[in-house]
């Protein structure tokens, strides 16, 4: 990224997540922007909630997650309002992840803003999704997110669909209606374009051909199509595998699906690095995404960079990101009999396309997914945080 010749007269602190949530998504895009933003000569400085509880054994779930809480509800606000005390001039507070937005209650008077990454949650707690139920204790904490975004000076989300859901539960303001998209690494898409580590580590992971999956196992990520597709590819192409970066499918599923048949075409990934995962991403035939809902789409963007094509539904935000036309499945599928079928279709007439197509298609990707870099997203932000710092 290209430095600038000055610095900025503002200090942008940025908050990022939890530790112990393990959220490691947003742990690095907090990271990211801070390394972007000093990269610009920003005087930028990354805070995190204290684990000071948590230390008795704070974790996403059970008892240690009220061990958390005890950190980022009671002593945070603390240690955040005394930092804030030790900056000197001017300062702007970002807010990296809107789960955190419940600190607006102590930043009434010191600008800031706030990315917003989906609101899939707290429309889970509004039940807007029934085959999603969420438990009252859920429900209050999303109801405290969503006070605290509608106290927010200003909002940023990371695709027009989350900013959609934005207008429309938290309010319409023009302030809440900021479109930032989220970026790769310079260096991601920089090491996507060197020569794959073939040998040392792919033959090392799975052996011959491959589609492959990434995520969780969250109602909306549709894992069960993911079989159900593979199971239709793999009755064309006997030899191809699925890698699956993400939790084990259980013998349950598989048996009751009629999918115990594919257990050992299937290979499962967890905590890879980006080196490993560059790799996966650059020998796979296709990356299979049917979420059918996303705030963004990281992964979708990610395997593009190493010139891998996607899957997707042809639904916002996914359909933003994916640059194929022809791998997009009109949405909703639920209401096209047999709709995976058509999908396998889809996957199977690029995955037998001659090289030539799939070559030329491949550089289209990578140079989609270049324009969603920090060299660009970066200085949106600085031009955000001065606007919101000449307002207040």
């Amino acid at each position: 990224m290209q430095q600038p010749s000055h610095s900025h007269p503002y200090t942008v602190l940025l908050i990022g997540n939890y530790g112990p949530d393990r959220q490691r998504s947003m742990l690095r895009y907090a990271q990211q922007l801070n390394e972007g933003l000093l990269s610009l000569n920003v005087n930028a400085e990354l805070f995190q909630p204290p684990v000071v509880v948590g230390k008795l054994g704070a974790s996403p779930s059970g008892i240690g997650k009220w061990l958390g809480y005890i950190d980022k509800f009671i002593l945070t606000p603390i240690s955040l309002k005394k930092r804030l005390r030790q900056i000197e001039g001017p300062v702007i507070v970002h807010i990296c992840d809107h789960s955190n937005a419940p600190y607006t209650r102590w930043l009434s008077s010191t600008p800031h803003i706030t990315t917003c990454h989906d609101l899939l949650a707290i429309r889970s707690a509004l039940r807007e999704f029934p085959e999603n139920q969420t438990q009252w204790t859920g429900r209050q904490l999303q109801e405290m997110i969503l006070r605290g975004l509608k106290r927010c000076h200003c909002i940023t989300s990371v695709s027009a669909a989350t900013r959609d859901d934005v207008i429309r539960l938290v309010g319409g303001d023009n302030s809440l209606k900021h479109t930032i998209p989220n970026a790769l690494d310079d260096s991601f898409i920089q090491e996507a374009n060197s020569s794959p580590a073939f040998p040392t580590i792919k033959e090392r992971i799975v052996k011959g051909r491959y589609v492959m999956h990434i995520g969780s196992d969250s109602w909306y990520k549709n894992r069960g199509s993911v079989l159900l597709i593979f199971s239709k590819l793999s009755e064309d192409q006997p030899d191809l595998r699925l890698v699956i970066i993400g939790p084990e499918y259980s013998d349950d599923v598989l048996l009751e699906n009629q999918f115990e048949h594919l257990g050992d075409k299937l290979v499962y990934l967890k905590n890879v690095d980006d080196e490993t995962l560059r790799t996966i991403y650059q020998h796979a035939e296709l990356l299979l995404f049917p979420s059918w809902i996303e705030g963004f789409g990281w992964p979708i963007l990610e395997a593009q960079a190493c010139g891998c094509a996607v899957f997707t539904l042809d639904q916002a935000p996914m359909n933003e990101l994916n640059a194929i036309p022809s791998l997009k499945l009109k949405y909703p599928p639920e209401n096209t009999p047999q709709w995976e079928n058509l999908a396998a279709a889809q996957c199977l007439e690029y995955i037998n396309s001659p090289e030539q197509v799939q070559n030329e298609l491949k550089d289209t990707i990578k140079e989609f997914a270049a324009t969603f870099s920090l060299e660009r997203i970066i200085p949106q932000y600085i031009q955000l945080y001065e606007a919101q710092l000449e307002s207040e």
